[in-house]
């Protein structure tokens, strides 16, 4: 056989070799899991369609791609907006309530005076120099800011009580606040002239519940007036009411001043010279009243 005839063999060969390997099936590859089908079908019916809720597969090879959003289509169905609160009622403003009057101290006799400033004063927000003491038939104790001085029993004398203040030539106030309940002559007030180391006498300046002063001596066995009970205007009368006591006691000249105001002078001369301060009180007609001491303060240089 020619060449060329060998070529022309050969060439129809190859040619029907090539048409019978494009006319042998294809192998296919093994489908995929019908599972992890369905449940990308599902979700993508889901995302087409955000009514349609998604197939539960539950144990399908697609139940972790699902759980982390992997496969999400990115559309997510739309929930309902919540309807805004109702809008709550405004409450109605409360009434403020009215300030309690709280008392204006009363007025001192500093300015008329002209004394400045005190050497010392005792607001009685803690124990000092005022004693106290507990007995059967009366107490003073310091108490809710104040030095209280309590009658357990009535009595038909004044008591007293001192302090460790001891002056010559001097001016001495203190607030007296009546009892609640008192009545008549229920009194308090100031004793002063009183020796160093002494307790049974002085002079003792008072004001009454019914709106009187005086001034008297004790003397240690009988009383002598001085200034006996004498009506003032100055006086701020009744229960729970303040006044402000105040003593000028230079050589044998005593001053009384109330709420600021001179009420009288006297000349005496049976206690003079450096002398104790205190406080006084007296009831008689009830038990258990109790008269309060506040805003206690002393002057040395005096006109």
């Amino acid at each position: 056989m020619s060449k060329n005839n060998k070529l022309i063999v050969f060439l129809s060969v190859f040619l029907v070799l090539s048409l019978a390997c494009n006319l042998t099936p294809q192998a296919t590859q093994a489908p995929a899991d019908p599972g992890a089908i369905d449940t990308m079908v599902a979700k993508t019916v889901a995302a087409s369609n955000p009514q349609v809720p998604p197939a539960d597969n539950s144990g399908s090879q697609g139940e972790g791609s699902q759980g982390d959003g992997s496969q999400d289509s990115g559309q997510q169905s739309p929930s309902d907006t919540p309807e805004p609160p109702a809008p709550t009622d405004t409450p109605e403003p409360t009434d403020t309530p009215e300030p309690t009057d709280t008392p204006e101290p009363p007025p001192s006799a500093v300015s008329a005076l002209n004394l400045g400033s005190p050497d010392a004063s005792y607001s009685f927000d803690s124990k000092g120099t005022f004693y106290t003491y507990n007995q059967s038939d009366s107490k003073v104790e310091i108490k809710d800011g104040s030095l209280q001085f309590t009658i357990k029993d009535a009595i038909s004398w004044s008591i007293w009580s001192f302090s460790a203040i001891e002056l010559q030539d001097y001016y001495f106030e203190i607030n007296v606040r009546m009892p609640d309940d008192c009545v008549g002559y229920d009194r308090g007030g100031i004793i002063f002239g009183t020796a160093p180391g002494d307790t049974d006498y002085g002079y003792n300046y008072q004001v009454s519940c019914n709106g009187m002063y005086r001034l008297f001596i004790y003397d240690g066995s009988a009383t002598i007036n001085l200034i006996p009970w004498t009506d003032s205007g100055e006086i701020k009368e009744g229960p729970g009411k303040i006044n402000r006591l105040g003593v000028l006691h230079k050589g044998n000249k005593i001053s009384l001043y109330m709420n600021g105001i001179k009420l009288d002078t006297v000349t005496d001369n049976t206690y003079v010279g450096k002398a104790r301060i205190g406080i006084n009180m007296g009831s008689d007609d009830h038990d258990n009243v109790t008269i309060y001491f506040d805003d206690a303060a002393y002057w040395t240089s005096i006109p």
